[in-house]
Protein backbone atom coordinates (compact mmCIF):
# COMPACT_ATOMS: atom_id res chain seq x y z
CA UNK A 1 0.00 0.00 0.00
CA UNK A 2 2.93 2.38 0.70
CA UNK A 3 4.51 1.54 -2.14
CA UNK A 4 1.52 2.35 -4.04
CA UNK A 5 1.48 5.83 -2.41
CA UNK A 6 4.57 6.33 -3.09
CA UNK A 7 4.36 5.56 -6.95
CA UNK A 8 1.70 8.29 -6.91
CA UNK A 9 3.28 10.93 -5.02
CA UNK A 10 6.28 10.53 -7.53
CA UNK A 11 3.85 10.78 -10.54
CA UNK A 12 2.15 13.62 -9.02
CA UNK A 13 5.50 15.81 -8.67
CA UNK A 14 6.90 14.74 -12.21
CA UNK A 15 3.45 16.02 -13.26
CA UNK A 16 3.72 19.15 -11.36
CA UNK A 17 7.07 19.84 -11.95
CA UNK A 18 6.40 19.39 -15.58
CA UNK A 19 3.66 21.79 -16.04
CA UNK A 20 5.37 24.43 -13.91
CA UNK A 21 8.64 23.80 -15.96
CA UNK A 22 6.18 24.57 -18.86
CA UNK A 23 4.81 27.82 -17.81
CA UNK A 24 8.19 28.89 -16.52
CA UNK A 25 9.95 28.25 -19.83
CA UNK A 26 6.89 30.50 -21.37
CA UNK A 27 7.02 33.09 -18.87
CA UNK A 28 10.47 33.40 -19.25
CA UNK A 29 10.66 33.46 -22.84
CA UNK A 30 7.32 35.78 -23.78
CA UNK A 31 8.91 38.76 -22.39
CA UNK A 32 11.67 38.35 -25.14
CA UNK A 33 9.62 38.31 -28.33
CA UNK A 34 8.24 42.06 -29.20
CA UNK A 35 4.88 42.56 -30.35
CA UNK A 36 5.41 43.20 -33.32
CA UNK A 37 7.70 39.82 -33.30
CA UNK A 38 4.46 38.04 -32.14
CA UNK A 39 1.94 39.22 -35.13
CA UNK A 40 4.12 38.53 -38.06
CA UNK A 41 5.13 35.09 -36.74
CA UNK A 42 0.77 34.06 -36.27
CA UNK A 43 0.61 35.45 -39.90
CA UNK A 44 3.29 32.53 -40.96
CA UNK A 45 1.29 30.08 -39.38
CA UNK A 46 4.47 28.29 -38.17
CA UNK A 47 3.37 25.81 -35.17
CA UNK A 48 2.42 27.17 -31.88
CA UNK A 49 2.48 30.75 -33.35
CA UNK A 50 -1.04 31.78 -33.01
CA UNK A 51 -0.94 30.51 -29.36
CA UNK A 52 2.37 32.57 -28.46
CA UNK A 53 0.22 35.97 -30.25
CA UNK A 54 -2.81 35.25 -27.81
CA UNK A 55 -0.12 35.24 -24.80
CA UNK A 56 1.63 38.14 -25.85
CA UNK A 57 -1.92 39.85 -26.25
CA UNK A 58 -2.52 39.14 -22.77
CA UNK A 59 1.06 39.03 -20.57
CA UNK A 60 -0.22 39.22 -17.49
CA UNK A 61 -2.60 36.14 -17.90
CA UNK A 62 0.57 34.19 -17.95
CA UNK A 63 2.36 35.81 -15.30
CA UNK A 64 -0.95 35.09 -12.63
CA UNK A 65 -1.31 31.55 -14.24
CA UNK A 66 2.77 30.57 -13.51
CA UNK A 67 2.11 32.15 -9.80
CA UNK A 68 -0.57 30.23 -8.66
CA UNK A 69 1.21 26.99 -10.36
CA UNK A 70 4.10 27.80 -8.61
CA UNK A 71 2.19 28.45 -5.39
CA UNK A 72 0.33 25.01 -5.83
CA UNK A 73 3.83 23.17 -6.71
CA UNK A 74 5.29 24.09 -4.11
CA UNK A 75 2.97 23.46 -1.56
CA UNK A 76 2.41 20.32 -2.73
CA UNK A 77 5.33 19.32 -3.17
CA UNK A 78 7.08 20.21 -0.06
CA UNK A 79 3.95 17.74 2.21
CA UNK A 80 4.29 15.27 -0.87
CA UNK A 81 8.32 14.76 0.28
CA UNK A 82 7.58 15.10 3.43
CA UNK A 83 5.32 12.62 4.04
CA UNK A 84 7.34 10.49 2.09
CA UNK A 85 10.17 10.93 4.63
CA UNK A 86 8.01 10.69 7.31
CA UNK A 87 7.07 7.26 6.18
CA UNK A 88 10.93 5.78 5.06
CA UNK A 89 13.10 7.93 7.45
CA UNK A 90 14.06 7.33 11.08
CA UNK A 91 14.25 10.76 11.75
CA UNK A 92 13.09 11.37 15.68
CA UNK A 93 10.52 14.08 15.67
CA UNK A 94 7.58 14.47 13.11
CA UNK A 95 8.36 18.27 12.56
CA UNK A 96 12.28 17.65 11.84
CA UNK A 97 10.72 15.46 9.11
CA UNK A 98 8.34 17.54 7.76
CA UNK A 99 10.88 20.79 7.65
CA UNK A 100 13.28 18.49 6.23
CA UNK A 101 10.85 17.34 3.27
CA UNK A 102 9.43 21.03 2.77
CA UNK A 103 13.27 22.59 2.30
CA UNK A 104 13.58 19.20 -0.01
CA UNK A 105 10.43 20.08 -1.65
CA UNK A 106 11.32 23.38 -2.84
CA UNK A 107 14.56 23.26 -4.05
CA UNK A 108 13.22 20.26 -6.29
CA UNK A 109 10.74 22.65 -7.65
CA UNK A 110 13.25 25.62 -7.74
CA UNK A 111 15.91 23.81 -9.69
CA UNK A 112 14.06 21.28 -12.18
CA UNK A 113 10.88 23.36 -12.65
CA UNK A 114 11.94 27.08 -12.23
CA UNK A 115 15.94 27.91 -12.68
CA UNK A 116 16.41 25.37 -15.48
CA UNK A 117 13.20 25.85 -18.21
CA UNK A 118 14.24 29.47 -17.25
CA UNK A 119 17.60 29.68 -17.98
CA UNK A 120 17.14 28.01 -21.56
CA UNK A 121 14.04 29.80 -22.35
CA UNK A 122 15.78 33.38 -22.04
CA UNK A 123 19.18 31.44 -23.90
CA UNK A 124 16.38 30.36 -26.96
CA UNK A 125 14.01 32.84 -26.35
CA UNK A 126 11.72 32.22 -29.88
CA UNK A 127 12.01 28.65 -30.10
CA UNK A 128 10.85 28.02 -26.62
CA UNK A 129 7.88 30.72 -26.70
CA UNK A 130 6.67 28.83 -29.53
CA UNK A 131 6.98 25.21 -28.68
CA UNK A 132 5.86 26.13 -25.30
CA UNK A 133 3.03 28.56 -25.98
CA UNK A 134 0.40 25.68 -26.91
CA UNK A 135 0.36 24.23 -23.90
CA UNK A 136 0.96 26.77 -21.47
CA UNK A 137 -2.35 28.72 -23.21
CA UNK A 138 -3.94 25.79 -22.06
CA UNK A 139 -2.69 26.23 -18.66
CA UNK A 140 -3.39 29.90 -18.56
CA UNK A 141 -7.16 29.16 -19.56
CA UNK A 142 -7.54 27.00 -16.80
CA UNK A 143 -5.51 28.69 -13.84
CA UNK A 144 -6.30 32.56 -15.04
CA UNK A 145 -9.83 32.67 -13.73
CA UNK A 146 -8.77 31.63 -10.61
CA UNK A 147 -5.91 33.26 -9.99
CA UNK A 148 -8.21 36.38 -11.06
CA UNK A 149 -10.95 35.03 -8.19
CA UNK A 150 -7.92 34.85 -5.45
CA UNK A 151 -6.78 38.68 -6.30
CA UNK A 152 -10.17 39.73 -5.88
CA UNK A 153 -10.64 37.87 -2.60
CA UNK A 154 -7.13 39.25 -1.68
CA UNK A 155 -8.41 42.95 -2.55
CA UNK A 156 -11.19 42.87 -1.08
CA UNK A 157 -9.54 41.63 2.39
CA UNK A 158 -6.94 44.21 2.06
CA UNK A 159 -9.34 46.81 1.75
CA UNK A 160 -10.67 45.55 4.86
CA UNK A 161 -8.21 46.32 6.84
CA UNK A 162 -6.16 49.04 5.16
CA UNK A 163 -5.45 52.18 6.72
CA UNK A 164 -7.73 54.65 4.69
CA UNK A 165 -5.23 57.23 5.18
CA UNK A 166 -2.71 55.05 3.95
CA UNK A 167 -4.99 54.77 0.24
CA UNK A 168 -4.88 57.98 0.37
CA UNK A 169 -1.27 58.46 0.35
CA UNK A 170 -0.56 56.49 -3.15
CA UNK A 171 -1.45 58.09 -6.72
CA UNK A 172 -4.12 56.74 -8.64
CA UNK A 173 -2.90 56.16 -12.40
CA UNK A 174 -4.85 58.93 -13.38
CA UNK A 175 -4.01 61.01 -11.04
CA UNK A 176 -0.47 60.38 -12.33
CA UNK A 177 -1.59 60.94 -15.78
CA UNK A 178 -3.40 64.03 -15.22
CA UNK A 179 -0.44 65.68 -13.29
CA UNK A 180 -2.64 65.74 -9.95
CA UNK A 181 -4.68 68.51 -11.66
CA UNK A 182 -7.84 66.02 -11.11
CA UNK A 183 -9.59 65.88 -14.82
CA UNK A 184 -8.82 69.23 -16.58
CA UNK A 185 -7.70 68.66 -19.90
CA UNK A 186 -8.37 65.19 -19.17
CA UNK A 187 -9.92 65.29 -22.97
CA UNK A 188 -6.50 66.51 -24.59
CA UNK A 189 -4.43 63.91 -22.72
CA UNK A 190 -6.76 60.93 -23.40
CA UNK A 191 -6.67 61.52 -27.17
CA UNK A 192 -2.17 62.31 -26.99
CA UNK A 193 -2.32 58.89 -25.63
CA UNK A 194 -4.31 57.03 -27.73
CA UNK A 195 -2.33 58.86 -30.34
CA UNK A 196 0.86 57.32 -29.25
CA UNK A 197 -0.66 54.02 -28.17
CA UNK A 198 -1.58 54.00 -32.19
CA UNK A 199 1.98 55.22 -33.13
CA UNK A 200 3.14 52.59 -31.40
CA UNK A 201 1.41 49.67 -32.83
CA UNK A 202 2.11 51.57 -36.44
CA UNK A 203 5.20 51.30 -35.26
CA UNK A 204 6.21 47.25 -35.06
CA UNK A 205 4.56 46.93 -38.73
CA UNK A 206 6.92 49.16 -40.49
CA UNK A 207 10.25 48.64 -41.63
CA UNK A 208 13.60 50.76 -42.73
CA UNK A 209 12.35 51.82 -46.05
CA UNK A 210 9.32 53.12 -44.64
CA UNK A 211 11.19 56.05 -42.29
CA UNK A 212 14.57 56.43 -43.63
CA UNK A 213 16.17 59.22 -45.11
CA UNK A 214 16.17 58.39 -49.05
CA UNK A 215 19.11 58.77 -50.70
CA UNK A 216 18.26 61.80 -52.84
CA UNK A 217 18.04 64.14 -49.75
CA UNK A 218 21.25 62.67 -47.83
CA UNK A 219 24.07 64.98 -46.70
CA UNK A 220 27.28 63.75 -48.06
CA UNK A 221 30.99 64.24 -47.99
CA UNK A 222 33.45 62.15 -50.40
CA UNK A 223 36.50 61.27 -48.66
CA UNK A 224 38.55 63.92 -50.72
CA UNK A 225 37.13 66.64 -48.44
CA UNK A 226 39.23 68.27 -45.57
CA UNK A 227 38.19 69.13 -41.82
CA UNK A 228 37.29 73.15 -43.48
CA UNK A 229 34.77 71.43 -46.38
CA UNK A 230 33.29 69.45 -43.59
CA UNK A 231 32.47 72.15 -41.35
CA UNK A 232 31.23 74.29 -43.89
CA UNK A 233 28.69 71.50 -44.71
CA UNK A 234 27.85 71.02 -40.86
CA UNK A 235 27.25 75.06 -40.56
CA UNK A 236 25.32 74.98 -43.99
CA UNK A 237 23.01 71.88 -43.83
CA UNK A 238 22.55 71.55 -39.92
CA UNK A 239 23.76 68.18 -39.33
CA UNK A 240 25.82 66.65 -37.00
CA UNK A 241 26.36 63.17 -39.03
CA UNK A 242 27.76 63.60 -42.68
CA UNK A 243 28.08 59.80 -44.74
CA UNK A 244 31.80 59.87 -46.24
CA UNK A 245 31.98 58.14 -49.37
CA UNK A 246 34.54 56.80 -52.08
CA UNK A 247 33.34 58.31 -55.59
CA UNK A 248 29.62 57.34 -55.59
CA UNK A 249 27.15 57.47 -52.20
CA UNK A 250 27.17 53.90 -53.04
CA UNK A 251 30.12 53.50 -51.62
CA UNK A 252 30.06 54.77 -48.09
CA UNK A 253 33.09 54.48 -46.50
CA UNK A 254 32.46 55.72 -43.14
CA UNK A 255 30.53 58.42 -40.67
CA UNK A 256 31.93 61.90 -39.80
CA UNK A 257 30.67 62.99 -36.44
CA UNK A 258 30.52 67.14 -35.88
CA UNK A 259 32.00 66.36 -32.04
CA UNK A 260 35.22 64.34 -33.87
CA UNK A 261 35.71 67.83 -35.64
CA UNK A 262 36.67 69.95 -32.54
CA UNK A 263 40.04 68.38 -31.83
CA UNK A 264 41.10 69.49 -34.97
CA UNK A 265 39.59 72.56 -35.32
CA UNK A 266 40.95 73.69 -31.94
CA UNK A 267 44.37 72.62 -33.69
CA UNK A 268 43.46 74.30 -36.77
CA UNK A 269 44.25 71.51 -38.34
CA UNK A 270 41.46 72.09 -40.84
CA UNK A 271 43.35 70.20 -43.76
CA UNK A 272 42.84 66.59 -42.60
CA UNK A 273 41.60 64.05 -44.57
CA UNK A 274 38.01 63.21 -43.62
CA UNK A 275 38.44 59.21 -44.44
CA UNK A 276 40.96 58.92 -40.98
CA UNK A 277 38.50 60.71 -38.69
CA UNK A 278 35.44 59.12 -40.52
CA UNK A 279 34.02 56.36 -38.20
CA UNK A 280 33.05 52.88 -39.20
CA UNK A 281 29.51 52.83 -41.31
CA UNK A 282 26.49 50.62 -39.75
CA UNK A 283 24.46 49.37 -42.43
CA UNK A 284 21.19 48.03 -42.45
CA UNK A 285 18.87 46.42 -45.07
CA UNK A 286 16.19 48.54 -46.46
CA UNK A 287 13.28 45.66 -45.32
CA UNK A 288 14.38 45.32 -41.61
CA UNK A 289 11.83 45.95 -39.58
CA UNK A 290 11.88 49.30 -37.64
CA UNK A 291 11.48 48.20 -33.90
CA UNK A 292 14.58 45.18 -34.53
CA UNK A 293 16.69 48.61 -35.46
CA UNK A 294 15.63 50.41 -32.51
CA UNK A 295 16.50 47.79 -29.85
CA UNK A 296 20.13 47.39 -31.91
CA UNK A 297 20.71 51.59 -31.69
CA UNK A 298 20.28 51.69 -28.43
CA UNK A 299 23.84 49.74 -27.83
CA UNK A 300 25.69 50.33 -31.73
CA UNK A 301 25.17 53.37 -33.19
CA UNK A 302 22.76 56.15 -33.79
CA UNK A 303 22.99 56.23 -37.86
CA UNK A 304 22.95 53.53 -39.53
CA UNK A 305 23.31 53.55 -43.51
CA UNK A 306 20.44 51.97 -45.57
CA UNK A 307 21.28 49.18 -47.96
CA UNK A 308 18.99 48.35 -51.53
CA UNK A 309 19.06 44.74 -52.41
CA UNK A 310 21.83 45.24 -54.65
CA UNK A 311 23.67 46.56 -52.47
CA UNK A 312 23.50 50.13 -53.33
CA UNK A 313 22.60 53.03 -50.53
CA UNK A 314 18.97 53.53 -50.52
CA UNK A 315 19.26 56.07 -47.37
CA UNK A 316 20.02 57.33 -44.25
CA UNK A 317 18.09 56.49 -40.71
CA UNK A 318 19.19 57.39 -37.59
CA UNK A 319 17.27 57.18 -33.95
CA UNK A 320 15.80 60.24 -34.06
CA UNK A 321 14.04 59.27 -37.12
CA UNK A 322 12.58 55.93 -35.35
CA UNK A 323 11.55 57.61 -31.98
CA UNK A 324 9.68 60.55 -34.10
CA UNK A 325 7.34 57.27 -36.04
CA UNK A 326 6.33 57.38 -32.27
CA UNK A 327 6.14 60.70 -30.89
CA UNK A 328 6.27 63.04 -33.83
CA UNK A 329 8.21 65.22 -34.82
CA UNK A 330 11.53 66.76 -32.48
CA UNK A 331 12.91 69.78 -33.00
CA UNK A 332 16.03 71.15 -30.94
CA UNK A 333 17.09 74.70 -31.22
CA UNK A 334 18.50 74.83 -34.34
CA UNK A 335 16.08 73.10 -36.45
CA UNK A 336 13.25 75.02 -38.79
CA UNK A 337 9.88 72.98 -38.15
CA UNK A 338 8.96 72.15 -41.74
CA UNK A 339 5.00 71.22 -42.61
CA UNK A 340 4.75 68.66 -44.84
CA UNK A 341 0.92 69.32 -45.21
CA UNK A 342 -0.80 72.66 -45.30
CA UNK A 343 -4.53 73.27 -45.15
CA UNK A 344 -5.06 76.02 -48.47
CA UNK A 345 -8.57 76.16 -47.69
CA UNK A 346 -11.82 74.47 -49.45
CA UNK A 347 -10.96 70.94 -49.00
CA UNK A 348 -7.39 71.39 -50.45
CA UNK A 349 -3.91 70.49 -48.91
CA UNK A 350 -0.61 71.49 -50.30
CA UNK A 351 1.50 68.51 -49.40
CA UNK A 352 5.33 68.19 -49.78
CA UNK A 353 6.05 65.67 -52.20
CA UNK A 354 8.23 63.05 -49.88
CA UNK A 355 4.92 63.12 -47.31
CA UNK A 356 4.42 59.19 -46.16
CA UNK A 357 1.26 57.54 -47.76
CA UNK A 358 0.05 56.77 -44.76
CA UNK A 359 0.01 60.68 -43.42
CA UNK A 360 -2.34 61.23 -46.56
CA UNK A 361 -4.46 58.28 -45.90
CA UNK A 362 -5.50 59.95 -42.31
CA UNK A 363 -5.46 63.16 -43.78
CA UNK A 364 -8.67 62.73 -46.24
CA UNK A 365 -9.93 59.03 -44.67
CA UNK A 366 -8.47 57.23 -47.70
CA UNK A 367 -6.91 53.58 -47.99
CA UNK A 368 -4.40 53.86 -50.79
CA UNK A 369 -2.33 51.37 -50.73
CA UNK A 370 0.79 51.19 -53.55
CA UNK A 371 4.29 50.30 -53.86
CA UNK A 372 5.32 53.42 -53.54
CA UNK A 373 6.37 54.75 -49.87
CA UNK A 374 5.65 58.64 -50.64
CA UNK A 375 3.11 60.53 -52.09
CA UNK A 376 5.42 61.77 -54.62
CA UNK A 377 6.34 58.40 -56.00
CA UNK A 378 2.39 57.39 -55.61
CA UNK A 379 2.01 60.25 -58.74
CA UNK A 380 4.92 58.24 -60.42
CA UNK A 381 3.69 55.16 -60.03
CA UNK A 382 0.43 55.78 -61.37
CA UNK A 383 1.46 58.08 -64.46
CA UNK A 384 4.72 55.26 -65.33
CA UNK A 385 6.83 58.29 -65.61
CA UNK A 386 8.07 62.14 -64.27
CA UNK A 387 5.20 64.48 -64.44
CA UNK A 388 5.06 68.19 -65.33
CA UNK A 389 3.73 70.71 -63.16
CA UNK A 390 0.43 71.07 -63.47
CA UNK A 391 -0.37 67.23 -64.48
CA UNK A 392 -2.96 65.94 -62.26
CA UNK A 393 -4.58 61.83 -61.15
CA UNK A 394 -7.14 60.52 -59.57
CA UNK A 395 -6.52 57.84 -57.18
CA UNK A 396 -9.69 56.51 -53.95
CA UNK A 397 -11.48 59.77 -54.76
CA UNK A 398 -8.25 61.84 -54.31
CA UNK A 399 -7.40 64.15 -57.60
CA UNK A 400 -3.53 65.35 -56.95
CA UNK A 401 -1.62 67.66 -59.06
CA UNK A 402 1.74 68.49 -59.24
CA UNK A 403 2.84 71.75 -57.96
CA UNK A 404 6.26 71.69 -58.29
CA UNK A 405 9.01 69.45 -59.71
CA UNK A 406 12.58 69.60 -59.09
CA UNK A 407 15.15 67.18 -61.25
CA UNK A 408 13.40 63.84 -60.76
CA UNK A 409 11.60 64.25 -57.87
CA UNK A 410 8.36 65.69 -57.40
CA UNK A 411 8.69 68.45 -54.66
CA UNK A 412 5.45 69.72 -53.91
CA UNK A 413 1.51 68.34 -54.82
CA UNK A 414 -1.85 69.71 -54.33
CA UNK A 415 -4.83 67.29 -52.87
CA UNK A 416 -8.29 67.32 -53.15
CA UNK A 417 -11.55 65.62 -53.30
CA UNK A 418 -11.93 64.40 -56.93
CA UNK A 419 -15.51 65.95 -56.74
CA UNK A 420 -14.03 69.25 -56.00
CA UNK A 421 -12.84 71.61 -59.39
CA UNK A 422 -8.97 71.92 -59.93
CA UNK A 423 -6.62 74.29 -58.86
CA UNK A 424 -7.99 77.70 -58.81
CA UNK A 425 -6.51 80.89 -59.18
CA UNK A 426 -6.26 81.61 -55.21
CA UNK A 427 -3.28 78.73 -55.52
CA UNK A 428 -0.79 80.73 -57.84
CA UNK A 429 -0.79 83.44 -55.51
Amino acid sequence: MIALILISEVVLLALLAAALGILSAADGAVPHISRGRGRRLAESDRRGAAELDALLEHPGRLVAATALMRALAYVIASASIGWVLLNLASLPQVWATLAVGSLLGLLVVFVFAEALPRTFAVQNPERVALSAAPIATAFVTVLYPVAKLLGVGWTALVGLVADEHAVDAWVTPDELRSGGNGDEDATTREEAEDAIIDAVADFTSKIVREVMVPRTDMVCLEDTATVGDALDLIEESGVSRLPVYHDTVDDILGVLYAKDLLIFLGRGSVDAQLSKIARAPYFVPETKPVEELLIEMRSKTHIAIVADEYGGTSGLVTIEDLLEEIVGEIFDEYDVAEQMMVDIGEGRMLIDGRTPIGDLNEAFGTDVELEADSVGGLFIEIAGRIPDAGESIEVEGLRITVREVEGNRIRRVVVEPAAAPTERGAEND
